[in-house]
């Protein structure tokens, strides 16, 4: 895992909202210190250089529980790229 950025606020809609020096993929998922899974990226806006990163909590997640956590360091997985396209057959 690598580090994400810091948690800077919880949106109005729920979303956890942090800042970050890196870009990460769409849909990467997105951990906390202790290696708990608490959602996936769901959208990237700002500056290039410092974006802020829009994380979409899973269902399990509260995301009002955050608001006390502002500050903490999250970390981002690798996201499984999906080979779309059709299967070739074998031939026998």
């Amino acid at each position: 895992m690598k580090a994400l950025g810091n948690i800077s606020h919880v949106s109005n809609k729920g979303r956890i909202i942090a800042r970050s020096d890196r870009t990460p993929q769409l849909g990467a998922p997105v951990f906390t210190s202790d290696g708990k899974r608490i959602g996936k990226v769901h959208d990237i806006f700002g500056p290039t250089r410092n974006p802020y990163i829009s994380i979409k909590p899973s269902r399990a997640i509260n995301p009002e529980k955050f608001e006390n956590r502002v500050g903490e360091t999250l970390y981002v997985g690798i996201k499984n790229v999906k080979k779309w396209g059709r299967r070739k057959r074998r031939r026998k």
